[in-house]
């Protein structure tokens, strides 16, 4: 009897150890893996690959090797790759909009100007 309470009991805590080894490996991040796959094509279409090259390369290759980690069953770590994915990604986005939205201003300070010349040759023609 006594015998056979120390099996069932040594069953017992192999069964929760086994499960909480289960457990502790997580599940897949796939809202997190679909999020950095949505910024990649969002930095993408703002071109961020003419603007952003190595930090869009960054973020692609990490949602690749993410991808990998999860085939392994690895979900901690895809889930530690699909973020840092995603920041690399907005990191991308953000200097492609930056590099946009300076190449706008330089071309309306241009434009600015030409009208100024324009204004100051039509007022010296007046006079």
């Amino acid at each position: 009897m006594r015998r056979a309470c120390q099996t069932i009991g040594i069953a017992l805590i192999l069964a929760v150890v086994s499960a909480a080894g289960c457990a502790s490996k997580g599940v897949a991040p796939v809202e997190s893996m679909t999020s950095a796959e949505l910024v990649i094509k969002e930095a993408r279409d703002n071109n961020a690959a003419i603007n952003a090259p190595l930090e869009l390369k960054f973020a692609e290759d990490k949602l690749a090797a993410a991808k990998t980690a999860v085939a392994q069953e690895e979900f901690i770590q895809a889930k530690r790759l699909a973020d840092e994915a995603l920041i690399d990604a907005k990191l991308a986005e953000a200097k492609s909009l930056s590099v946009k939205a300076k190449k706008q201003a330089k071309e309306m300070r241009d434009t600015i100007d030409t009208l100024r010349h324009e204004i100051d040759r039509i007022q010296s023609q007046k006079q």
